[in-house]
This record gives structure tokens, C-alpha cells and sequence, in this order.
């Protein structure tokens, strides 16, 4: 196992904080963080369980922004970086727990993931062919497939504004030769 870089240290020491703060200001006895992301999207959801009720609490954007650092402080060079991470914190103990998936698709609101984000992710972070889910490949071919469809579309349009100017250059050049009528 690779060992943690200093970054990634530091980010886990400040989301730890961070978690514990909530727990402290809402007296709970556990606080989950889930997050879900992919290109540059992403969204967290938290958790406070106080007597036995969890509630959905709000978190500080610092934390979502260390936790979007986090990510590509722990990709991974064969799979990538995570697109699903629980973090989670007992008050009992204090640790900061973590565990993460490479291969479920993320969710983000109310709209799946696009083709251009899952193209997108494996350009940033790029996976050995047996870690890229299917919906991923699936989603990134679309992609891929659509903009060389776009490409050719302008390419042809190219040519045919091209073709139009020599077409009336030509003709310019025609009427414009200095011939006179009879």
C-alpha cells in the first residue's frame, strides 16, 4: 500500500476537525459525510445522529473544498480517483473513518452524469481499462463520438464556405477580366 502524501495528511487532519466540530455543535454521538463526484462536479451530504435520530445537518464550504482536494490527492494511478466516499466519525472514539468506491456512479443532483463528465474524468484521471465501469466507457464513447461528429460537421463547413469564396472569387475575377462587350 502506497503510503499518504503530505497533502493528503493534511486535508484528512482538516475534514477530522471539521467533523468533529459538528458533532461537538450538535452534541451528537456520530457524523456521516457522503460525497459524490466526477469532473467537477460533486456534492456532499451530512449527517448528525443525536439520540438516536441522524438529521441532515450543513456543512461549511471549506469542507466541501477539502474534500474536493482530497479526491485527486488520493487517486489512485490504475483506478483513478473515487467517485463515492462515506467519511464518518464516532464522538465514543474521535477517528475518522473512510471508504470509498471507484465504480459506482456518482449522483448529483437530479440529472444523471453527462457523457462530457465521464470523458472528462478519465482525461483527468485516467484507469486501467478494468476500472473503468461500464457506464463510464459507455457515457465517454458517447462523448467521444459526438464531438467527432462535430468535428466533421465543421470540417464540411469549412470546405463549403471555402469552396463559395473561391466560387466567387473566380466569378469576380470573370467579370473583372477587362473584356469589353462589342
Amino acid at each position: 500500500m502506497e503510503s499518504q502524501s503530505v497533502e493528503e495528511i493534511r486535508l484528512l487532519s482538516r475534514i477530522k476537525t471539521a467533523l468533529r466540530e459538528l458533532l461537538d455543535e450538535a452534541g451528537g454521538s456520530r457524523v456521516d459525510l457522503e460525497t459524490n463526484s466526477i469532473a467537477l462536479a460533486g456534492r456532499e451530504l451530512c449527517w448528525v445522529t443525536v439520540d438516536d435520530q441522524r438529521s441532515l445537518v450543513r456543512h461549511s464550504s471549506s469542507l466541501s473544498f477539502d474534500v474536493g482536494d482530497l479526491r485527486p490527492a488520493q487517486a489512485d494511478p490504475h483506478r483513478g480517483a473515487w467517485l463515492y466516499s462515506h467519511f464518518w466519525m464516532e464522538a465514543s472514539d474521535g477517528v475518522l473513518h473512510q471508504e470509498s468506491d471507484w465504480m459506482r456512479e456518482p449522483v448529483i443532483g437530479d440529472d444523471p452524469v453527462g457523457d462530457g463528465d465521464a470523458a472528462f474524468e478519465l482525461d483527468q484521471f485516467p484507469r486501467d481499462p478494468q476500472w473503468i465501469p461500464e457506464w463510464m466507457a459507455t457515457k465517454a464513447a458517447a462523448y467521444h463520438k459526438e464531438a467527432e461528429r462535430r468535428e466533421r460537421r465543421r470540417q464540411r463547413d469549412r470546405e463549403r464556405r471555402a469552396k463559395k469564396k473561391a466560387e466567387a472569387a473566380q466569378a469576380e475575377g470573370a467579370s473583372g477580366s477587362g473584356r469589353s462587350g462589342e
